[in-house]
């Protein structure tokens, strides 16, 4: 039976530590701003206190260790077989989502951050809320930089329903915010951007980054159920990559996950988008060797989505890919964050 440390074994900048937890192997001193992060309490449901002790990490958003592939986004064996069909598969997906989003409410705490920042050599976690319509995080967020500045940086986060959307993205950005994060699908929007374009506009006047979760897996629609296929494909890139021609050209947007298994048409979208970027977490060394080969490294952001996944694997990706060009390697660590973020 496979186990974790036959997987790392020949695995370059990847090793375990005392519990078992994938974290940076590296000798090199690096400087480095992890762009996707989130915390307990910059979340929806229920409030948890980040300074909440012994609650561990179970990571459900990492495939079984038999099924890890780290030559694909999100690191996941393609299943060619699988069948979607039916009302099981949509609740079996509905259930493994509320289990990632316990998890990280439950291990997004300071604890648990300031431990994976030593273990893998982040100077610096851009916490990212998830706001929705009955939710506003943003406050939380900010919170987290006002009580440790020197370990965390700021985005904020308003639904494009909300009332006072334009009033409090000004006001965030003046308590310290340093972007916009939102996820959102089509299925929410239904079909309608009129309210997602009007609040670019807004993140594009208070002068404010827009970061959004962008992509889709991989699916088979002949053997998945047509509403679970539409929710798979509801965020994929094609829908925000477009709304870029709505907005100024030098409107900055980055691709979260850089589009996950659509990482070569954000490529193509960064061509055509000189402002844009693509931020990299789950993906593989092989698509980050890609979007550097065809756009340089000038805008691409490490970044890892901790605590759903463990910041050292989409760091090791980094590192592996950047081995014969440590520009490239510096710009995607830190540089390219630090000038994005006025730091």
């Amino acid at each position: 039976m496979l186990t974790k440390q036959d997987l790392v074994r020949n695995e370059k900048y990847l090793k375990l530590n005392e519990d078992g937890a994938f974290v940076i192997d590296n000798a090199d001193d690096l400087e480095i701003i992890d762009f996707h992060t989130h915390m307990c309490n910059a979340l929806p449901l229920k409030y948890i206190d980040p300074n909440s002790k012994g609650n561990k990490l179970t990571y459900p958003t990492l495939p079984a260790v038999e099924k890890i592939d780290f030559s694909v986004p999100y690191w996941t064996k393609e299943e060619t077989k699988i069948n979607r069909k039916g009302l099981l598969p949509i609740i079996r997906y509905g259930l493994n989502a509320y289990d990632v989003l316990q998890d990280m409410m439950k291990g997004g705490t300071y604890d648990n951050c300031f431990k994976s920042q030593g273990d893998n050599q982040i100077g610096i976690n851009v916490i990212l809320p998830l706001s929705t319509k009955k939710c506003d995080c943003s406050p939380e967020a900010l919170k987290i930089v006002a009580d440790h500045p020197n370990r965390f940086v700021a985005f904020c986060s308003v639904h494009p329903d909300d009332s006072e959307m334009k009033e409090k993205i000004v006001r965030y950005k003046a308590l310290g915010a340093k972007g916009f994060k939102l996820k959102i699908s089509e299925l929410e929007l239904k079909n309608d951007f009129t309210s997602l374009i009007t609040l670019f506009k807004t993140c594009y006047e208070a002068e404010l980054p827009v970061i959004l979760h962008t992509g889709a897996i991989p699916v088979d629609q002949e053997r998945t159920s047509k509403l679970l296929y539409k929710y798979l494909k509801s965020t994929r890139v094609e829908l925000f990559g477009r709304l870029l021609a709505e907005l100024p050209k030098d409107f900055v947007f980055i691709f979260g996950h850089s589009g996950i298994s659509e990482y070569k048409l954000v490529a193509e979208y960064l061509k055509k988008y000189p402002a844009s970027y693509a931020e990299v977490s789950s993906q593989s060394q092989q698509s980050i060797s890609y979007l550097i080969a065809e756009v340089g490294s000038q805008r691409l952001l490490f970044g890892s989505d901790w605590p759903a996944l463990p910041q050292a694997i989409t760091l090791s990706r980094v590192l592996l890919a950047t081995e014969d060009n440590k520009t490239a390697r510096a710009q995607i660590l830190s540089k390219n964050a630090k000038t994005l973020l006025g730091l």
